[in-house]
């Protein structure tokens, strides 16, 4: 039986990983290269399917795959297969060694996140992108208690109504032990977010944070020249803040931003 359309389009969207680092990638055609790949313990492609309009069938037709064991780094961004179709694929049992997914702007909810945190085969992941979805505190619950993705090291958030609350849940995760960089570009959480935040042991790890957007005024700098939490934090991103320049140099006088040396703002 001749492959559907779908496969085909699978097929011609894989790209072998080749350098070590991920910063260099090429496109595969031949088939031996594909087999040596295969062959190998670790998954070595990335797949990017972002902005096709794939629905749920397609979503299911994709799970099952034969390849998919050997996906390293999926990319499924301005889909339509919504909240049914992040549960179908935090079920497949073919991602366990996935170590990048990204959904953005899927129209991602409190469920979709909640199947992501409860998923037996998602522990491998170290990098999640959850752009501009509608993710709020019930899902940062969820993925702050979320053993499966106790190990993530880079987590996206940006465009997701958090809110004040929403951060305090995030803070608040007995987990999250490994991040580097948090992206929490127009989340609203505010001061009262960024508050938590600075007094959260996920953020002693933290080495690039994003806020900008955040309706965060000059307090927010108080609130992170005198962290504790933040002895790791090299790079912060303020833009859009009514926060003067002035201002922000405090956290470059910072004792406790040891670390400290780029500073993003208008």
């Amino acid at each position: 039986m001749s492959e559907s359309l779908f496969e085909s389009l699978v097929r011609n969207s894989m790209t072998l990983i080749t350098d070590i680092d991920e910063s260099e990638s090429m496109v595969v055609h031949e088939g031996d290269m594909f087999a040596r790949a295969e062959a190998s313990e670790d998954p070595k492609f990335k797949l990017e399917l972002n902005d096709k309009d794939i629905i749920l069938d397609e979503l299911e037709e994709l799970m099952r795959f034969p390849r998919l064991r050997a996906i390293k780094m999926l990319y499924l961004d301005e889909n339509s297969f919504e909240d049914e179709g992040v549960l179908r694929l935090a079920d497949t049992e073919a991602l366990h060694k996935l170590n990048t997914l990204s959904l953005a702007g899927n129209k991602m909810t409190d469920k979709g996140m909640r199947a992501l945190a409860n998923s037996p085969h998602l522990k491998n992941l170290r990098t999640l992108f959850l752009q501009r979805n509608q993710l709020g505190p019930i899902a940062m619950k969820a993925l702050a208690e979320s053993e499966t993705l106790a190990n993530l090291q880079f987590l996206y958030l940006k465009a997701n109504p958090l809110g004040p609350e929403g951060a305090a849940e995030l803070a608040r995760s007995p987990h999250l032990r490994h991040l580097t960089e948090l992206n929490l570009d127009r989340a609203k959480i505010g001061n009262e977010g960024l508050k938590a935040l600075c007094e959260s042991e996920i953020m002693l790890t933290v080495e690039k944070l994003f806020l900008p957007h955040n309706g965060l005024d000059h307090a927010a700098i108080d609130l992170l020249a005198e962290s504790d939490c933040l002895p790791n934090l090299v790079t912060i991103d303020l833009y859009n803040n009514p926060i003067s320049l002035e201002t922000a140099q405090k956290l470059k006088q910072s004792p406790k931003l040891k670390r400290f040396k780029f500073l993003q703002m208008n």
